[in-house]
């Protein structure tokens, strides 16, 4: 018997190879198959779980064909059936210990085969385990809870096409009391991630088995005889025996290296008019925003939906007609506008939604071939036609081109369905990918962010293809922080767009034990995705919890007090100065992700840059009785000196790195809700 190894220990992977069979022994330090031998029932056994109309293949089924180990690689290649053969390279990142897994499945024989599953397959020896999962809906990304395995199966998958509806593609199991194993799917349409617990003979103890990929809920996939696709991929992450967030460094590294080489390496700071008065647009309203927006330092004035149509109605009821509106916001001069807007030394940006199509818009009229329905009375595009692909990628491309875009906000607000075609999206979001990488190939100056009803579709597969990912319709600062906890698990912190959603009320709200006379202006923020619900806020708590990722601004700024916009262009300023080291940034959580509801205790992370010696600190006191607290951090150069200072330059600390190890650092904020920044740099 052989193995072959990458890594060691809780950063390594072992394979076994018996009797032409290779199999996985250990996964970053938990034993996989059964107690590290390729023995068990069938459905525990193997790398693949395949159905077919030709059958079920899966253990003993798959017959091997090929086998081959290098330092950092493995290809192995099984047969599923007389006409499928399947190739599963792996690659190891020996700097992270993170190996990523690309399945592609051929069909070899002489006529088409119809894929109902195949999904990859990871078995670990019999166990007590637990599973961690993240929910998402609306306002509610990125909600993490724990589950215990008992026989059955957790399954997590995503809905209609919005690949982080529902669930997001991520799972951790964990033998209880022991290490644990981060499972990432990177998707091309529907995903599924099934973690089952599965029992031998007599044997009261179950298998624990992972299978994760390409979602088999509705899967009928016909494959062509000579044809090949492309799995979706598969990152196996590290995570030891400590808390999970504690592993989210090690992922930020290897996904800033390996999924975003093409990323931007900064972001402009965006003004957005969605939260002043949502689609209700008018230039002559507009120019006191953009006034205050280029007083705080925004560099890109972005318009949200509302711009186009031909008709009087709502924004939702014409989407996919990008000819813009005669009868009501710009009235058709929004170009011109646009010129005021660079005048003004910014960029200029729009909001579209290029995949969901109304039935009345001329498009779908002219060209009924090229559509398919989605759920309710939406259509989407068929791209499986090249002249369907043709038509939006050139629709992007000409609002680019004719007002001249920095930024373009690409929305997507809409059920999918059903596919139809039996391929749970693979085909239309492989060409969806397509057309975005083209795009972007054709407007390398435009900043392109991903929106989907906020966060419906933040995935590591769609960050590989946008410029930033918005992180979620909810504004309100202490929602934000809390999805935010729960989005670094799986995304780096400065691919994430936030926005502040601030309206002055000035003293109209009195505050208690205070003299009138000697009350200050206060600000208000969105209690959620809309103005229905306010709440008074800590300008610099707001602002700095957008601070950590991408910055961007809605509401009414020409309403703040001058107070206020020169307190939000010193953040900016900040920002400015930062946001180069933030986009290349891996996050060190120093408290666990909380769920959204939990209004308690102290939030923290550290963001440190792979290339630069420097840190940033970001604390938030929540509702916490304690004034001060303390956070060790871990990770400095332990010899070299440190200067702590805050936002306004004042020193507050210097320690040596082992000294911020060991003892930490204490940081005070008197009032609850308000939060404290720190850089902190070598001498």
């Amino acid at each position: 018997m052989n193995e072959h190894r990458f890594g060691s220990g809780d950063r390594g992977l072992v394979f076994g190879e018996a009797d032409g069979r290779v199999y996985l022994k250990d996964v970053y330090g938990l034993t996989a198959g059964y107690c590290s031998r390729d023995e068990g029932p069938s459905a525990a056994r193997g790398l693949l779980s395949v159905r077919t109309d030709e059958g079920v293949f899966q253990g003993g089924d798959l017959t091997p064909v090929e086998h081959r180990f290098d330092e950092a690689q493995a290809r192995l290649v099984w047969t599923a059936g007389p006409s499928l053969r399947i190739e599963s390279l792996w690659a190891f990142d020996a700097e992270t210990g993170v190996c990523h897994r690309q399945d592609t499945v051929v069909n070899v024989g002489q006529k088409p085969v119809t894929i109902q599953r195949c999904l990859a397959r990871f078995p670990f020896t019999p166990g007590r385990y637990e599973v961690y999962g993240q929910d998402s809906r609306w306002c509610n990304e990125n909600q993490g809870h724990w589950r215990e395995l008992n026989h059955g199966s957790v399954r997590f998958w995503c809905e209609q096409g919005r690949t982080t509806q529902g669930s997001s593609p991520f799972a951790v199991l964990r033998r209880i009391g022991d290490r644990a194993v981060g499972f990432h799917v990177l998707p091309i349409g529907n995903w599924t991630i099934e973690v089952a617990a599965r029992t031998h003979w007599n044997d009261s103890i179950p298998f624990a088995v992972v299978e994760l990929g390409l979602s088999d809920q509705n899967l009928a996939l016909e494959l062509a005889a000579g044809e090949r696709i492309e799995l979706p991929e598969i990152i196996l992450q590290p995570i030891g025996a400590g808390p999970i967030h504690q592993a989210a460094p090690v992922l930020h590294r290897y996904l800033l290296g390996r999924c975003c080489p093409g990323a931007k390496p900064e972001a402009p700071v965006v003004y957005n008019t969605w939260f002043y008065k949502f689609d209700n647009l008018n230039a002559e309203d507009l120019r006191g925003q953009l006034a205050a927006a280029a007083e705080i330092g925004c560099e890109v004035f972005t318009i949200d939906a509302g711009w186009y149509g031909a008709e009087d109605t709502s924004w939702h009821s014409q989407t996919g007609d990008w000819r813009e509106n005669r009868a009501k916001a710009f009235r058709g001069r929004m170009k011109e506008f646009a010129d005021e807007v660079r005048r003004a030394g910014l960029g200029f940006g729009i909001w579209m939604e290029p995949e969901r199509f109304c039935p009345s818009v001329p498009v779908r009229t002219e060209h009924p071939e090229w559509f398919l329905p989605g759920e309710g009375d939406h259509y989407r595009l068929d791209l499986r036609k090249p002249e369907a692909r043709q038509y939006i990628r050139s629709e992007i491309v000409r609002l680019v081109k004719t007002y001249q875009l920095a930024w373009m906000k690409v929305d997507f607000n809409f059920h999918m369905g059903r596919d139809r075609t039996g391929a749970e999206f693979w085909t239309y979001y492989r060409h969806w990918y397509g057309v975005l990488d083209q795009v972007r190939a054709e407007c390398p100056e435009t900043f392109f962010e991903n929106c989907a009803s906020g966060a419906m579709r933040l995935d590591i597969e769609t960050l590989r293809h946008f410029d930033s990912h918005f992180l979620s319709d909810t504004v309100k600062p202490v929602d934000v922080l809390r999805i935010n906890e729960g989005a670094m698990l799986r995304l780096p912190p400065g691919r994430i767009g936030k926005w502040a959603a601030l309206r002055s009320i000035g003293k109209s709200v009195p505050t208690y034990g205070v003299p009138p006379e000697q009350d200050v202006d206060k600000v208000v923020v969105p209690s959620g995705a809309t103005w229905d619900r306010s709440e008074t806020a800590d300008l610099d708590f707001v602002a700095r919890v957008c601070l950590s990722g991408m910055v961007g601004f809605t509401g009414d700024l020409a309403g703040l007090t001058e107070t206020h916009r020169k307190r939000l262009a010193h953040h900016v300023a900040i920002f400015k100065r930062w946001r180069r080291f933030i986009a290349g940034s891996v996050a060190h959580l120093l408290t666990p992700p909380e769920l959204k509801e939990n209004r308690s205790g102290w939030s923290a992370l550290r963001l440190a840059h792979p290339d630069n010696p420097a840190s940033l600190l970001f604390v938030y006191r929540l509702h916490d009785l304690s004034e001060s607290r303390t956070f060790r951090l871990e990770g400095l150069d332990e010899s070299i000196n440190y200067r702590v200072v805050d936002d306004e330059g004042a020193l507050v600390a210097q320690r040596t790195g082992g000294q911020l190890a060991r003892e930490g650092l204490e940081v005070t904020l008197p009032r609850t809700y308000t939060a404290g920044f720190f850089a902190i740099e070598p001498e």
